[in-house]
């Protein structure tokens, strides 16, 4: 019984010991006082505004479509809602790869 209840204190603590020794996240570099935020590429504030707004919207309308397809019971008009979530998702997509001009994707072309 001491032997089992050996293995069992063990065998709840090693993984604890993987969890607090894994490595944390190094802290942003500073400067004068002030952690740096990441370059965004260039994009002026307003700019960023606007496209974090958008960014909003989209999850807005996408989290309304499923809210939307959980709540209908009909199955042809769950896969409608459904069909124009994926069209939201597609037009989405190809506006964020639109932003990566001149530079070559590994995407695999959608059918």
């Amino acid at each position: 019984m001491k032997h089992f209840s050996k293995i069992v204190i063990f065998s709840t603590l090693l993984p604890l010991s993987f969890i607090c020794g894994a490595e944390q996240p190094k802290e942003p570099a500073t400067s004068g006082g002030k952690a740096m935020a990441p370059d965004p590429g260039g994009m002026d504030p307003a700019k960023m505004e606007q496209h974090m707004k958008d960014m909003q919207e989209h999850s807005l309308m996408m989290h309304d479509l499923s809210n939307k397809i959980l709540a209908e019971t009909d199955p042809q008009k769950q896969q409608a809602l459904k069909d124009q979530q994926l069209e939201l998702m597609k037009a989405q997509h190809m506006k964020m790869m639109s932003g990566h001009s001149g530079k070559p994707m590994d995407h695999k072309k959608m059918q």
